[in-house]
Parts: structure tokens; C-alpha cells; sequence
């Protein structure tokens, strides 16, 4: 009876959080999953990013800076900023958070790993031997990562959402049809 009263109370705290995040992704969001990246990620998106890198920079470009939601990193040991609302971070062990309004965030370095969920353009480029892997399709690559594509070796750009769900899809798409705010 204790360990189905404990099985019980664990689920009443799990429900709370999984009906959270299904409520913060919008019917037109797409999710962007990578493990264990070497190279390059650019992701210009409406909606959120967490991430994490073993060494690199990151540098954040906030399109909405009048808004209350703030760019979070931690562990970088050097910051500075490169243009009007927009900052790069160096380190190793470098983590961040952009939840919420509008940004452009790239990461170039090495044990890149992230998950980022909302609407607009992603771009893609690996670098190495092992560049690491990623989905476009929901998977998480750090617990499916037989079901995750290499990260390409010449950039790829990819639409992250849409407004229309008849029109999502995880294929390439060109320069000329993005549309980048």
C-alpha cells in the first residue's frame, strides 16, 4: 500500500509539469533537438531555446528586447556585447536559456547540446569526424539517438513550425524561402 502511495504522489507531480509544457508549445511550433554537436547551429525562432556547450560561444540577438523575457547563460568567463541587443559568451561548460519573445541565437563549439521549440528558420553545419546528431521530427537525441540524423557537413537550412500544419515538414529548404525577421 506505501509504494502505490508513493507511485500515486510521484504522478501527481509529473502531470503538473507534462501539461505545462504541452500548453507552452503552440499548435504551429516545431522542435529542433541536437546531441553531442560539433560545429554550427543558428536558430532564429519565436519561442525557446535551452542549451548547453562543452566549449564554444554563443552569441544571442534579442529581436524583442522590450519584452520581459531575458536571455539567462551561465559559466562563461567571457562576455561581450558585438552590436545593438546582441551579446556573445566564450567558455567551456557554457549553459543558457532564452524562453519566450523573439531571437537569433548561434553556437559555434564543440559537445553542443539543445532543444529548442517554437516557429521560424534553423540552420545546420557540422564539423569533425563525429558532428554530432539531431531531429527535427520530436525526437530527443539524448535518449533516441538511433533515430537522429548526423549533423550535416555543409550548411543546411530548415524551417523550425509553421502556421499552417499541412504545410510542416523536417526537408531542407532554400535561402529564398525563408523568411527571417
Amino acid at each position: 500500500m506505501r509504494a502505490f502511495a508513493l507511485l500515486l504522489f510521484a504522478c501527481l507531480l509529473t502531470f503538473p509539469a507534462v501539461g505545462t509544457a504541452a500548453l507552452m508549445r503552440g499548435s504551429g511550433d516545431g522542435m529542433l533537438s541536437v546531441e553531442d554537436g560539433e560545429g554550427r547551429i543558428v536558430i532564429d525562432v519565436r519561442g525557446g531555446v535551452i542549451g548547453r556547450f562543452d566549449r564554444g560561444f554563443v552569441t544571442i540577438q534579442d529581436h524583442t528586447p522590450e519584452d520581459p523575457f531575458e536571455p539567462k547563460v551561465w559559466g562563461a568567463t567571457r562576455e561581450i556585447g558585438v552590436g545593438l541587443e546582441q551579446e556573445r559568451h566564450y567558455g567551456q561548460g557554457v549553459r543558457f536559456r532564452l524562453i519566450g519573445g523573439s531571437f537569433r541565437i548561434v553556437v559555434n563549439g564543440s559537445g553542443i547540446d539543445l532543444s529548442a521549440v517554437g516557429s521560424g528558420s534553423v540552420s545546420l553545419e557540422g564539423k569533425g569526424r563525429f558532428p554530432g546528431v539531431y531531429s527535427l521530427e520530436g525526437e530527443d537525441c539524448g535518449h533516441a539517438r538511433a533515430r537522429c540524423k548526423p549533423l550535416p557537413a555543409e550548411v543546411q537550412r530548415f524551417r523550425l513550425g509553421t502556421l499552417d500544419p499541412s504545410e510542416r515538414n523536417s526537408s531542407p529548404i532554400t535561402s529564398s524561402s525563408l523568411a527571417i525577421r
